[in-house]
């Protein structure tokens, strides 16, 4: 009997074989997921922008290793500005990638960093979550859980991520807080986790996003539907489980609403004969105002970028970049010391490359740096001229200024 029995059994195994061999190559698709990296806070003129998280699959301290993984990434922004205006929020990554890529990359790259750009006319108020992540082959890009748009093509997120922790970061303290290898203080990952957007505003925005996309049932339905039953809050965070050392629960703290956005009128264009299909989508937007009244969520009159004239605008700060460069002088002094440090200034030029305006973003704690930095700016005037395709009466960019001694 025993005997009889081994042919089914060795059958079984057979067949079990195939099985187990395919989740194994499958497993780390299906098993990846993404842990907190680190938390950093980020400025400008003095006044607190947002908080940044990065999450990764492989913990690590080394920037290189983060950059070159293959597998799922994310950075998440949490607004702390009152308000953050989509200029302003694209500005930052359009300059960073123009700053930390060559020029064969961003060439390669400019049609997705068109679309991207594009996909950022939402205006962020405190509380809001940004949140682009980078699957096996595709960055996704959301704001407080609502879709904003996909990008086929899993290295833009590199591109992306060397903004903040490339070779010209934010501030060099921002891209120190995001290399800790998950060792996030709680009391830091606590403050993150508690700046969330209201269930109003999450709701608003999905709205005004479907309405960008044509999708005027859906804003319909979320004025008429109960809040409760349609809101997708995002994800809370955790740290990782750290060997041995099981904090103690704490309570969880209230969730702190945010300040509300100043009043203002909405300025409608009326059609010159209104359908009722078009009064109907008056009275939905008009609705979805009052209810949660605010600005304007979604820019409408944001500039619109082609692969062509970013690439051109983000080759030009990059030519404004070594422009200043040839002006600067390591000071006698700071070397003879061993300082070393960023200066991060904000320059608005005019169309003929004449500076108008120096604001300084980040300084080291050395003044010879800082006003070594700002005479190079001022020596580099007139800068050369704004490119045609560049709009605008004026041209602000970001310049950092790196002071490192090499032995």
């Amino acid at each position: 009997m025993h005997h009889a029995q081994k042919p089914a059994k060795t059958l079984r195994h057979a067949l079990l074989l195939p099985v187990i061999a395919i989740a194994l190559l499958l497993s780390p698709l299906l098993q990846a997921s993404t842990i907190i990296n680190g938390i950093a806070s980020h400025s400008e003129l003095g006044q607190e922008a947002f908080i940044g998280a990065l999450l990764v699959t492989s913990p690590s301290t080394d920037a290189r290793a983060i950059l070159t993984a293959q597998e799922p990434k994310e950075v998440q922004v949490r607004v702390l500005a009152d308000r953050l205006s989509s200029r302003r929020f694209k500005r930052m990554w359009i300059q960073g990638m123009a700053i930390n890529a060559s020029a064969s990359e961003l060439e390669k790259q400019s049609a997705n960093m068109a679309k991207f750009s594009n996909m950022l006319k939402v205006t962020l108020v405190r509380g809001d979550i940004v949140s682009i992540q980078r699957d096996y082959d595709k960055v996704s890009i959301s704001v407080n859980s609502s879709k904003l748009g996909t990008i086929n093509d899993a290295a833009f997120f590199d591109l992306l991520l060397r903004v903040w922790i490339g070779g010209v970061p934010l501030s060099s303290q921002f891209r120190k807080d995001l290399l800790l290898a998950g060792k996030v203080p709680e009391d830091k990952l606590t403050a993150f986790n508690s700046i969330t957007p209201s269930d109003d505003r999450v709701q608003a925005v999905a709205a005004a996003i479907d309405q960008s996309k044509g999708k005027t049932a859906a804003a319909a339905a979320a004025v008429s539907a109960p809040v409760a039953a349609t809101v997708k809050k995002p994800p809370v965070i955790k740290a990782p489980t750290v060997a041995a050392q099981t904090p103690k629960p704490k309570p969880k703290p209230k969730k702190a609403s945010p300040k509300p956005s100043p009043k203002k009128v909405v300025k409608v264009v009326p059609s010159p004969k209104p359908s009722p299909k078009a009064s109907k989508q008056s009275s939905v937007l008009a609705a979805l105002s009052e209810l949660y009244d605010l600005e304007d969520v979604i820019e409408e009159d944001e500039e619109e970028f082609t692969a062509e004239s970013l690439l051109s605008q983000q080759l030009y700060i990059a030519k404004l970049k070594k422009w200043t460069y040839k002006q600067l002088r390591y000071p006698q002094s700071a070397m003879e010391k061993n300082e070393e440090g960023i200066v991060r200034l904000s320059i608005t030029i005019t169309r003929s490359g004449k500076v108008e305006i120096i604001d300084i973003i980040e300084e080291p704690p050395y003044p010879n740096l800082t006003k070594e930095a700002v005479r190079a700016v001022s020596a580099s005037s007139p800068y050369p001229s704004v490119p045609n395709d560049v709009l605008g009466d004026k041209f602000t960019f970001s310049m950092p200024v790196v002071f490192r001694l090499v032995e």
